[in-house]
């Protein structure tokens, strides 16, 4: 301490002080988890996404994956909850009068890491509910689950009301999201974003054609 001109003490600071602190902040910087480091950028989707028809269901299949897998075990293993978001609109395509919005479904998979059995678990939607899915590799992880996803669109039947020949636009959107803010950032989260990877959105067209009237069978 040193005595200014008005009698009171000031801290005096030296350059050991100094390196010592710097030396501190540089030991906690390292120190942070590395869940911190970009997350994955963006939804690949290999191979592109189909229709096809089941029963009275138009189905979307989908194989959903990241451009960087590691990135996504680390952050996982780093505490994240993420939510793999699917919104499937169905539209039906007019000339003179606007779109007719036919059917819309809204789809949901959570996935996450379980540190006392180190598994990963995922839960899938499915045609007949959900579905819980868990495996300690996640590259084996995603393949099971969401690599092979197939989401009802519509049901056939109502798109049969409109007729022979009209022309439709299955419209799927996906994005991956945080479900709460990751624990690396619960007290300071000024910058933080809830969306992981860059959101996709897919048009499919879809022409309805009546198999039973084609096959010349009664209803």
């Amino acid at each position: 301490m040193t005595r200014t001109s008005t009698g009171r003490f000031a801290p005096t600071f030296s350059l050991p002080r100094i390196a010592a602190l710097g030396l501190a902040l540089l030991c906690l910087f390292l120190a942070l988890p590395a869940a911190s480091a970009a997350p994955p950028r963006r939804l690949v989707l290999d191979p592109p996404p189909k229709l096809q028809e089941l029963g009275d269901l138009l189905l979307a299949d989908l194989s959903v994956s990241v451009d960087n897998e590691e990135n996504l075990r680390d952050i996982l293993k780093n505490g994240a909850v993420l939510e793999l978001g699917i919104s499937i609109t169905v539209t039906r395509l007019r000339s003179i009068l606007s779109d007719e919005e036919m059917e819309k479904r809204e789809y949901s998979s959570i996935i996450r890491h379980d540190p006392l059995s180190r598994d990963f678990l995922v839960i899938v939607p499915e045609i007949a509910g959900r579905r819980e899915v868990k495996d300690k590799n996640l590259i084996r992880l995603l393949n099971a689950s969401w690599k092979k996803l197939s989401l009802p669109a519509a049901r056939l039947s109502l798109l049969r009301e409109r007729g022979e020949d009209e022309k439709f636009e299955v419209i799927a959107e996906i994005s991956l999201r945080h479900t709460e803010v990751p624990p690396w950032l619960e007290k300071n989260f000024t910058f933080w974003e809830s969306e992981v990877a860059a959101s996709q959105k897919i048009v499919l067209p879809f022409a309805y054609r009546d198999k039973r009237a084609a096959d010349g069978r009664p209803d």
